[in-house]
């Protein structure tokens, strides 16, 4: 089956799922203390049942309406930084004037709002190049800054924490040596209470109001990481959770989920794709395996990600699969070799691409740091090439499947930390620089880059980018709650707030219709709002395509 054919499947599974949804809608309207119309306000119905919500934003006169619920009761919310949430308990679907009177949060309820980037800011560094190396190494899983992460309270409580993380393996030698003192001198009750107070950025406003975002709460709470996922053709959202070592399931129509674990041993799922033989194809980190889920009697077939005779692979990571490609071949990165691999769906026959070494690459030698890591991967719909990252060696490369010995070339890009990349329709390669707060697109024609600053970019931890059918890049907020869409021929760039605290991003898939999937992975869960992973899908409102068979 093509993957035009699985994404008509999986669209009109999701419209049959809009149609018989209950057409209910919520209205309202929010105001300041003064009774003035408030704009950017996020109003959130929660259906306790299904461990979901439904979050617009109100408009410009203060009005907002919340549709496609169920004929059940909702909690509602309204929220905005810099104000106190409120709240209005078991209002019914339908119910109109639903209104909400917003009052100024002061003190701790303000401190409670502090997203992690800001949080982060306060951590002083002598330089950007340690700040850069202490990002890198340490908000791998999670964001830093927030306010569940920032537990410990004696020194001997920050170093037991950070040597659970890396044993120091990453951080410069000098860092090492001062980095509990910074943490406590920054992050101690004491020290926070003396933090000046703090200034939540503006509403949202115009475009950034103009969605709709839904998000299920996925796992068992405390014990979840939802690291990423995958659309399915039969309607269902297909994500690996890394704490229960399976795949889990959400039908967006019913909000039922099912869990499918890895048989025996723990196995570390991580990466999941649609194969164009229509199964579900995932890295299986810890094990060293690649592992194949038949979509219809969800057994799993589990190989070696190494090459024969090589018992295992020593840490596979992100996979891709080019739906033009006649022989579906899975691509995907090694994080613990300097490697790429294809595997072949039907003979599970495996090949290896052996990466460049040190100081072969264009420019090498600009940020490299101890460690390879290669990271993101994806092809090119323009010519086939496969491209790659390597986060810690700080280069993106190429492989030419064509060529025997795949032709490959490397990059240092102008920032660091390259992670999840993209190549978008037009063939330019798309790049988040995660140690940097920057992301950029290189040319492979001309060889030439150019990058953009996020907002408030050195406290900013962008994990990966995706590019849209309409061609916009979106990126992750992944130390902000937020997403990000660039428009490439405007360059400019709209702000998505997301619903729920520490929402810690780090993949981004489209459906047919154009709407984004993402999901919250930020591990431990206990540092998120309600101590879940979750699954979320945002909507542009008024603002769909009609067409199957769009490149995810």
């Amino acid at each position: 089956m093509t993957r035009t054919v699985l994404i008509t499947a999986m669209v009109l599974a999701f419209s049959v799922s809009m149609t018989q949804a209950d057409a209910k809608t919520i209205r309202g309207k929010v105001t300041d203390a003064s009774g003035k119309a408030m704009e950017g306000v996020m109003v959130s119905a929660f259906d306790e049942e299904r461990k979901q919500s439904i979050s617009v934003f109100s408009q410009a006169d203060g009005s907002f309406a919340i549709d496609h619920l169920r004929d059940v009761e909702f909690n509602v919310r309204a929220r905005l930084m810099g104000q106190l949430d409120q709240w209005q308990d078991d209002v019914d679907a339908g119910a109109t004037g639903v209104n909400f009177k917003m009052k100024p949060a002061k003190g701790e309820d303000l401190e409670m709002q502090r997203t992690a980037d800001s949080g982060f800011s306060m951590l002083k560094w002598d330089n950007i190049k340690d700040k850069e190396n202490y990002k890198m190494m340490c908000t791998y899983c999670h964001q830093s800054g927030s306010r569940g992460w920032r537990t410990p309270d004696k020194p001997v409580d920050w170093e037991t924490m950070i040597r659970r993380m890396d044993g120091f393996g990453g951080l410069y030698k000098h860092t090492q040596k001062n980095l509990v003192k910074r943490l406590v001198e920054t992050y101690s009750e004491a020290a926070v209470a003396k933090w000046p107070a703090f200034v939540p950025p503006p509403a949202p406003k115009g475009a950034a109001t103009k969605v709709r975002i839904t998000e299920w709460d996925m796992g068992k709470q405390f014990k979840v990481m939802i690291h990423d996922l995958e659309l399915g053709p039969d309607g269902l959202v297909y994500a690996v959770d890394m704490a229960q070592n399976a795949v889990v399931t959400l039908d967006p129509a019913t909000g039922k989920r099912e869990l499918y674990r890895f048989p025996g041993k723990y196995r570390g799922p991580h990466s999941i794709e649609l194969g164009n033989d229509g199964n579900m194809w995932l890295t299986l980190c810890i094990s060293g395996e690649i592992a194949k889920l038949d979509l219809k009697t969800k057994k799993f077939t589990i190989t070696s990600s190494a090459v024969a005779p090589a018992r295992r692979g020593s840490y596979p990571h992100t996979l891709r699969i080019n739906p033009n490609d006649p022989e579906g071949l899975i691509w995907y990165t090694d994080a613990g070799k300097n490697s790429c691999f294809s595997l072949h769906p039907k003979t599970l026959k495996v090949k290896q691409y052996k990466l460049l070494r040190k100081n072969q690459a264009v420019g090498a030698g600009k940020g490299e740091s101890r460690g390879i890591t290669p990271y993101g991967i994806d092809f090119s719909p323009v010519d086939g090439t496969i491209w790659y990252t390597k986060l810690n060696g700080n280069r993106i490369g190429r492989i030419d499947p064509k060529a025997e010995d795949g032709d490959i070339k490397e990059w240092n890009p102008p920032f660091r930390g390259p992670r999840r990349l993209h190549v978008a329709q037009d063939g330019i390669v798309w790049v988040p620089g995660f140690g940097s707060g920057k992301f950029g697109k290189f040319d492979p024609k001309t060889e030439k880059w150019t990058v953009y600053d996020l907002p408030n970019a050195e406290n900013q931890i962008p994990y990966a980018l995706n590019i849209d059918p309409k061609g916009y890049v979106w990126i992750t907020g992944t130390g902000s709650d937020s997403l990000h869409r660039f428009d490439p021929k405007t360059e400019k760039l709209v702000e998505f707030r997301l619903p729920s605290r520490v929402t810690y991003t780090r993949e981004i898939e489209f459906d047919a219709e154009g709407n984004l999937w993402t999901c919250n992975s930020n591990g431990p869960a206990r540092h998120t709002e309600r101590g879940y992973g979750s699954i979320i899908k945002l909507e542009i409102v008024g603002d769909k395509l009609k067409v199957a068979g769009n490149r995810k």
